[in-house]
């Protein structure tokens, strides 16, 4: 418990590190996997997706706010496009999306204008990302520490493999996608009513996830979503969506905490 704490006090630190040091490169993330996809939500000529993230180097800075990153291998994130018709294809994600820091190191928002999108003939899309997927941060011009090709390549070989079997496999990995699955579905704001939310909960999940399904992250992800209501007949989507953030990232903290206890070395 005593060294969970420690640990604890450390992602604090590293964020107000970052702030001294913030010429230097980030830490690399890795990226939980969606082989089923994530929709993305467009709004104001923007369409998104979220990815659920975590540090795989504890020594190195946090990214600062709207960090850019690149995949790692360009194959790990596929941007599926689909046009009226029902005709899909596939392409790397990295030629057509941006990503960039989101909330810290748990979360990143991919992101590809809708001109662009209707450009290349799809009216909807969605974000396939694959096992082992990491992203590391953009170079910065003049940095002293900047990241090597052999750092890169045991961080997101070695280390990323070691994070399937602490984070990606757990069952709070799977509930933290599945909230942000959920929250990406959501519109931005407006109220909405009590009624309405087991509707949207079976149309941002259910369709893929039967919800009498018995399976890893699905109880804990309608139990926090349950936590974020309040009771109340109605509710402001901004914030619910802040909450299940919340809710999303503390599942993610933690899970970064028992990766770096285990972490070859530590």
């Amino acid at each position: 418990m005593r060294r969970r704490f420690i640990l604890a006090a450390a992602f604090a630190a590293a964020f107000t590190f970052a702030s001294y040091k913030a010429d230097a490169a980030p830490q690399i993330l890795a990226a939980l996997p969606v082989e089923s996809g994530i929709d993305l939500n467009c709004s104001g000529g923007i369409c998104a997706a979220e990815l659920s993230t975590y540090c795989l180097q504890r020594e190195r800075p946090a990214p600062s706010m709207g960090t850019a990153y690149v995949p790692a291998k360009p194959e790990h994130f596929t941007l599926v496009l689909t046009n009226d018709d029902g005709a899909a294809v596939r392409l790397p994600a990295g030629d057509h999306m941006t990503f960039l820091e989101h909330r810290g190191f748990m979360a990143v928002a991919a992101t590809i204008e809708l001109g662009r999108m209707k450009a290349l003939g799809a009216t909807n899309a969605k974000l396939v990302v694959w096992q082992n997927a990491s992203l590391i941060p953009v170079p910065e011009a003049n940095d002293p520490n900047p990241l090597t090709d052999d750092e890169i390549a045991y961080v997101t070989d070695s280390l990323r493999q070691h994070g399937q079997s602490y984070v990606d496999k757990t069952t709070k990995a799977a509930t933290a996608q599945l909230l942000a699955k959920l929250n990406s579905a959501l519109p931005l704001d407006g109220a909405v009513e009590a009624r309405n939310f087991d509707g949207m909960w079976k149309s941002a999940i259910g369709d893929e996830l039967p919800l009498s399904a018995d399976m890893p992250g699905l109880t804990g992800a309608r139990d926090a979503f349950n936590e974020c209501l309040d009771g109340t007949a109605s509710y402001r989507l901004s914030g619910l969506k802040r909450c299940m953030d919340f809710q999303h990232d503390d599942l993610l903290r933690n899970l970064n905490i028992d990766y770096w206890q285990n972490q070859p070395g530590s």
